[in-house]
């Protein structure tokens, strides 16, 4: 990736064919499927890379199990292949993971529904490469998966397979995918205003929050991946837009591993008819999700003290030792833009975000402006061809006729050329590792955050050996990460760095907290903040955290 100062530069210069606003998962991917047809691409996000929605997961790569009770097979069909594709094209960072359903004792008639589920679900990812069957297991197999389960309630249970990844970890390797192929990206700029000829978007006015300053930037389509803030967007360029987006908020926990003994992944049938997932992830328990009608600010949403109630009470109508407030590490919240439906919400009663769609819809407006609303992680790089192809009937002849066909079914994401590629580099990114005293964990998480960059985190560290010391104590990350993620990765705050960059923000909140001085200290030392930027930035940084861990304290 280019620096800011770099892409604001040529950015002030050309005219581009896309100009992609939105830094999330679904802008990511525009910019790599354009990039990869050969057109030139400018991507835009108001804040940085992934702060949105694309944060804030359950890091799920699925095939949507429960959208088969809503009789949306060919989501399901869609979800799966999109799944099995995304573990070779993202083989360090999109991973297999086992979970199981438990099945109660007094609830005969689900564990007969959710079987057919399964086997539908079965059915419907076969023919899918790395597609695993599900199994049932004994009373006495579930406890040895899950200890933490209680034997009075459970009849045993149902085991299955989907894929766990590093939702923000993802999109920074989409957009750097999305570099390499010939595109820009710039975070803290926001799109403030737009130019219009011929009644047609030309460019667009937009405003450096990080360093100040205005820029207009010409195009000649222009592609709205804002999630949750399109209706905005959309309302800035005119032309009676009404407003389409439902936000539906999902709060998420993460406890100590010790609070809930568990080896396995669990899919925790709840008594409201929805699901909880509970994830190993980054050595931590993550606990999620809400799904309920938000109406507040869509910036910074925080997680209620009856969010974070209910998924304790989940967790503890299925656990022999209950868990509580004083487990919780982490708490966060979302918002998914889910496509309105009056039909939810009968006779003005609250909209049942449940009911919902969770999948997405493309509109081309009269001004040229091509608006994405809905999707999921998953279908990221369907939506984002679909996308594309809508543009180039925007897009002047001579610009259609030159694009190419996509390639991102077959472009790996970390730098990996192709699987033989995957496991040679790996191998000798782990031997220099050894040599170097790097912890085996922390080889893991390099690998997997990193891909082929790993590399140079590793580079770093022989180059000046203090850089192998952790940020925070219990969890992996090291101080090397610091000084690449601002070389190389656009970050350009503590927020960056900690929450988004590195998960410990998401983590462990309060080691996050206390990590923050010495991080500060070496982001001075790159990019010559002086006293008071770093005031500013430590302030901010404790406001943010504190906010959160006042949710659940």
């Amino acid at each position: 990736m280019k620096t800011r100062n770099q892409v604001l530069e040529v950015a002030a210069l050309r005219q581009f064919d896309l100009v992609v606003i939105g830094g999330g998962i679904v802008g990511a991917g525009v910019a790599q499927n354009a990039a990869s047809r050969g057109l030139s691409v400018l991507l835009l996000e108001r804040a940085d890379f992934a702060s949105g929605t694309s944060s804030r997961t359950t890091k799920l790569i699925h095939g949507g199990l429960r959208y088969l009770e809503q009789l949306r097979f060919g989501m399901t069909r869609e979800l799966c292949q999109e799944r099995a594709l995304l573990e070779q094209l993202a083989p360090h960072m999109v991973r297999d993971f086992s979970f199981i359903l438990p099945l109660l004792k007094d609830d005969s008639f689900f564990a007969w529904k959710a079987g057919i589920g399964l086997t539908l679900y079965d059915m419907l990812a076969s023919g899918v490469g790395g597609a695993h069957r599900h199994s049932q297991i004994t009373p006495k197999e579930l406890l040895e998966y899950v200890p933490a389960m209680s034997a009075k309630l459970v009849s045993g249970g149902l085991r299955f397979h989907d894929c766990i990844t590093d939702d923000s970890r993802l999109v920074i390797e989409v957009i750097k995918s999305a570099c390499s192929l010939g595109a820009l990206a710039i975070n803290y700029c926001e799109a403030i205003g737009f130019e219009k000829t011929d009644g047609k978007i030309a460019a667009v006015n937009c405003h450096d929050r990080y360093s100040g300053g205005d820029i207009t930037i010409r195009c000649k389509a222009c592609i709205n991946a804002t999630g949750v803030w399109a209706d905005e967007v959309a309302q800035m360029v005119g032309g009676g837009w009404k407003k389409r987006i439902t936000p539906a908020k999902g709060t998420h926990i993460v406890v100590q591993p010790s609070a809930l003994e568990t080896n396995s992944a669990l899919f925790l049938p709840t008594k409201d008819n929805r699901y909880v997932f509970v994830v190993p992830w980054q050595r931590a328990l993550m606990i999620g999700t809400t799904d309920t009608a938000y109406t507040g600010p869509l910036e910074h949403p925080l997680p209620t003290s009856a969010e974070i109630d209910y998924l304790i009470s989940v967790v503890n109508t299925y656990a022999v030792k209950p868990i509580g407030r004083r487990d919780i590490v982490a708490a966060w919240a979302g918002l998914r833009p889910l496509i309105s439906n009056e039909a939810a919400a009968p006779n003005g009663s609250p909209i049942n975000t449940s009911q919902l769609s969770r999948e997405y819809e493309i509109v081309a407006m009269l001004d040229g402006m091509i608006v994405v609303i809905g999707g999921k992680l998953t279908n990221y790089r369907l939506m984002a061809d679909q996308v594309v192809e809508k543009a180039l009937t925007q897009l002047p002849p001579e610009v259609t006729a030159a694009a190419t066909q996509p390639r991102t079914h077959r472009i790996m994401l970390g730098g990996w050329s192709d699987k033989n590629d995957f496991l040679t580099l790996t191998a000798s990114i782990a031997s220099q590792a050894r040599k170097l005293g790097i912890e085996p964990a922390t080889l893991e998480h390099l690998t997997a955050s990193y891909g082929t960059d790993a590399q140079a985190v590793i580079d770093l560290v022989e180059k000046e050996p203090g850089l192998n010391s952790r940020v925070c104590p219990d969890f992996p990350p090291i101080m090397a990460e610091v000084v690449f993620c601002v070389l190389n990765e656009m970050a350009v705050s503590l927020e960056d760095l900690l929450c988004r960059r590195m998960r410990l923000g998401v983590i462990h909140q309060r080691q996050c907290l206390e990590a923050g001085p010495k991080v500060a200290m070496l982001i001075q030392s790159l990019l010559g903040w002086d006293n008071s930027r770093t005031d500013l930035e430590l302030q901010s940084l404790e406001g943010m955290l504190q906010e959160h861990i006042a949710c659940y304290s």
